[in-house]
């Protein structure tokens, strides 16, 4: 059977990640050749021309002139600048990522979950939504800039400045004059294929580990039935069988857990310090007036991406508590004295959170999303002193 037909999960998510250059062909994503490098290296030149191109901007506005507020630069330049961060770990795990899709996409030993096909099409379908709403946001947002070419052209020469950005969706640098057809034409258009390209990478990386998340949580809530039913016969030989795959089929979920934390620990730790700081300049781009839709669209974005990563993360850890429960409300009361001594090792265990971490900082959760909020609050009032 092909590799790419071994995971059944993510197809969506794969094909956009496929789309934006970070995720192999099909029939290698557990082993990316050549071809899968190059596409690599063909963003991180992308990425990092981009990068090069705002921080120069926003160097220059601050030099010459310093009377401006630059906080719309600022939040371009550490946007791009931490979703290039997020990418190249994300690519780095990208072969721990695909082994653990193709792992959750194999039910041969404990069968398919139920509800999974339904499950698996509602997530897919959700990734697909917001993409098409990241795609809507970049092609509303360039249209907006363009109907604000005239006011920033006459804006820009009222100041004395040489700017060859007005009508980009981004305050590039480029050092040669592009105002005219079809040169200009063509920088928007490109324009929007590079924002688009690295816009919604973040989003789409939370949406990842938020479907990898549920996909374990499915499997859980199939254990819990197991577990539930697991003393019903009152014979020992059956019930040390339900028990012993049971208790299987919880050490394989543990170790799913595990490495979804592990693939994701670097991403969450860097969308956790990123979030805060961009909130903050976005929200002192709205108090001066600056841009205020594009800050608006900008700021809902970060926030969303960051809020599905600790919905992510809250589930998780309220799945926690499904095989404790799952456990005290079955028959283990009637099973032998044996079985009994093997289902406390079995609670003990699940008293441990299942949790995706982010860094030093805490794990996924709602807790964390409110703090990185009031960290953009404090943020915001040292930009404002």
């Amino acid at each position: 059977m092909p590799i790419n037909e071994e995971i059944a999960i993510c197809q969506t998510s794969r094909k956009i990640f496929r789309f934006s250059l970070v995720w192999p062909p099909e029939g290698n994503e557990l082993s990316p050749g050549i071809n899968y490098r190059i596409r690599v290296i063909i963003f991180f030149i992308i990425s990092g021309i981009v990068v090069l191109s705002l921080s120069t901007h926003a160097y220059l506005l601050a030099i010459k002139h310093p009377e401006f507020t630059i906080t719309e630069e600022l939040a371009e330049v550490i946007g791009v600048s931490g979703c290039t961060y997020m990418v190249y770990v994300f690519v780095k795990n990208q072969k721990p990522v695909a082994l653990l899709m193709r792992d959750l996409s194999d039910f041969e030993i404990f069968g398919v979950p139920p509800s999974f096909e339904k499950r698996n099409k509602k997530l897919n379908l959700g990734v697909q939504l917001l993409f098409n709403y990241t795609v809507g946001a970049v092609i509303f947002y360039t249209f907006l800039k363009l109907s604000e070419k005239s006011k920033c052209k006459r804006i820009t020469s009222e100041r004395g400045m040489k700017e060859n950005h007005c009508g980009l969706i981004a305050p590039f640098w480029i050092p040669f004059n592009i105002d005219y057809f079809p040169v200009f034409q063509l920088f928007s258009l490109l324009a929007i294929f590079v924002s688009h390209l690295l816009i919604k990478m973040c989003l789409h990386i939370s949406l990842n580990a938020f479907e990898i998340a549920h996909h374990i949580i499915l499997r859980i809530q199939h254990l819990k039935v197991m577990i539930e039913g697991c003393f019903n016969d009152k014979s020992y030989a059956v019930s040390q069988r339900n028990l012993k795959r049971c208790i299987s089929y919880h050490i394989q979920i543990l170790e799913f857990a595990s490495r979804l934390d592990n693939a994701f620990f670097q991403c969450m730790f860097s969308h956790f310090l990123l979030t805060g700081t961009i909130c903050a300049c976005l929200e002192k781009q709205i108090l001066d007036k600056i841009n205020i839709v594009g800050a608006v669209f900008h700021i809902l974005g970060w926030i969303m991406a960051l809020f599905v990563a600790c919905v992510a993360g809250q589930d998780f850890l309220n799945a926690s508590e499904i095989i404790p429960n799952a456990i005290w409300n079955s028959k283990w009361y009637q099973a032998d004295i044996r079985l009994k001594k093997y289902t406390v090792f079995m609670l003990m265990r699940s008293q441990r959170a299942l949790q995706i971490r982010a860094g030093p900082f805490g794990v996924l959760s709602f807790p964390l999303f409110l703090a990185v909020i009031k960290t953009s609050y404090s943020v915001l009032c040292m930009l404002s002193s």
